[in-house]
């Protein structure tokens, strides 16, 4: 397999994914492209240089189902990246679902970017705070620390606060935050 060799494997590849990547449906694509797990972090820096988010997200998927060494790190990169036109709420996903150690301050600085423009529900926020919950880290949870406090809205707080266990001790009302008040 060689990565970028006009209509080569990375093409081939590409054109089997196709929405969400079970395990099965990844296993599957393995088995019929043996070297795909050795070539798909490549073919997702290869894919990040030429600009194709699409082809970026869909090797990220496919890697993350197979649990490519070495995605991680392609991963930050592009979160610290803070290109335009990047699905940064599904390579969050990937970081918790990976549990990528690594992550903690890249989820928790991309938070930081994101939260003028992601009120009022805060989607990527919540997935950063359950992707940092995911990892489980001393680093991890002081980032989750840091977004309860004032400097975050109320609603991250609350989520960040509801993933460390500490809503009530922070004065969170749970009626109140899910609108039942």
């Amino acid at each position: 397999m060689n990565p970028g060799a006009g209509d080569s494997a990375i093409d081939r590849v590409d054109a089997l994914i196709d929405g969400y990547i079970s395990p099965e449906r990844a296993q599957e694509i393995s088995k019929r492209y043996p070297a795909v797990s050795n070539v798909v972090v490549g073919w997702i820096r290869e894919s990040a240089a030429q600009r194709n988010w699409r082809r970026v997200e869909r090797f990220a998927n496919l890697a993350a189902a197979l649990k490519v060494a070495g995605l991680g790190g392609v991963v930050v990169e592009l979160v610290d990246s803070d290109v335009e036109g990047l699905n940064y709420e599904d390579l969050i996903d990937i970081l918790g679902e990976i549990r990528e150690e690594a992550a903690a301050n890249s989820m928790f600085r991309l938070a930081e970017r994101s939260r003028e423009h992601d009120a009022p529900a805060f989607w990527l926020c919540q997935k950063v705070i359950l992707s940092l919950s995911e990892l489980d880290t001393d680093e991890a949870r002081d980032r989750l620390r840091m977004m309860t406090t004032a400097a975050w809205p109320s609603a991250v707080r609350w989520h960040a606060a509801v993933a460390l266990g500490m809503e009530e001790q922070l004065g969170f009302d749970e009626d109140h935050m899910l609108g039942h008040s």
